[in-house]
Parts: structure tokens; C-alpha cells; sequence
């Protein structure tokens, strides 16, 4: 057998294993939480008339992978996440398909460009009608996101503002 020969086969060998990887190599939420992809958080949000926690990541995120390992490991903040809202997690890299309420069909890239994901990780909470109520860029400390959940959760956007209510709790 020639170098050649000896060298596509090689390269023929490496080029099926990133393939066979490549589904690994998309993003995941965290562990141990019950994340839906878009489309069924959307309809299961609207079926429990529950507020929904919208959580854009992608692979490779090294803020994302320290929010995983230092805040969603808080067994306060699952419990809370988990009894008051429906979970939601979108790939900002993935060309998975996702449908809309309005029934129009899109990947959850494009989903993300539209809602001008910049950067990740970014959390966008909605009230229970599915309007988004804010958007959070960055990493976000356990404190933090007890305060949204609390602020969404507990119906306080309804009489002030985010700012407002993060002054007094």
C-alpha cells in the first residue's frame, strides 16, 4: 500500500469520527433540568399558562459551562426554576428547525439573529401569555436569578419595572 494510499485512508478514518462526533459537539442546557426545545416549551408554557425561561447557549461557551457548574448546580434556584416555569433552550448555532406560535417554521439561528442573540449565554423571561418581559445577557449569579424568577413568577412586572423592583428586594 503507498503513502498515498496509507494517507487518505487516514484522513478517510479522522473525517468519520468528527462526523460520527459531530452531533455530540452541540450545545446542551445544564444537567438535571427538564429544558425543552422551543417549540414544545412554547406549547407547554401555553397549556399551563406557566411563564417561560428562554436560555440561549452554544458550544464551547465558557460562560455557559460556568453557569452550569457554579449557578444551575444550586438546588434552590432548580427548585424554583423547575415548579414555576417552563424551560427552554435554543443552540444560537444550530440549524435545527423550530416552529413558532404563528406557525412559521425557522432554525433556532435564525431565531436567535431575530431576537438579536449577541452573545451567550442569554436569558429572556416571558409572562404566561408568552410576551418576553426582559432579556439578560452574560453570566448571571444565583442571587440574580432568583430575582427574576421571583420578579416574573410573583406577577411584580405587572406594577413596576425591573429596576424598580430590584431596588427594593
Amino acid at each position: 500500500m503507498s503513502k498515498r494510499s496509507s494517507k487518505l485512508r487516514l484522513n478517510g478514518f479522522l473525517l468519520s469520527l468528527l462526523l460520527a462526533a459531530a452531533p455530540m459537539l452541540s450545545a446542551a442546557p445544564p444537567e438535571d433540568y427538564p429544558f425543552l426545545d422551543l417549540t414544545r416549551a412554547m406549547q407547554t408554557a401555553a397549556g399551563e399558562n406557566k411563564p417561560m425561561l428562554l436560555y440561549f447557549g452554544r458550544y464551547g461557551c465558557s460562560t455557559c459551562r460556568k453557569m452550569h457548574s457554579e449557578i444551575f448546580t444550586d438546588q434552590a434556584l432548580r427548585k424554583a426554576l423547575v415548579d414555576r416555569f417552563v424551560l427552554a433552550y435554543v443552540d444560537t448555532e444550530s440549524d435545527r428547525r423550530i416552529r413558532l406560535p404563528n406557525g412559521e417554521r425557522t432554525t433556532e439561528m435564525q431565531f436567535a439573529v431575530r431576537n438579536r442573540i449577541l452573545g451567550t449565554p442569554t436569558f429572556i423571561y416571558f409572562d404566561e401569555t408568552q410576551q418576553p418581559l426582559f432579556k439578560k445577557a452574560g453570566f448571571q449569579t444565583v442571587q440574580q436569578m432568583q430575582g427574576y424568577n421571583s420578579y416574573v413568577a410573583d406577577g411584580h412586572y405587572r406594577e413596576q419595572s425591573l429596576k424598580q423592583f430590584q431596588a427594593v428586594n
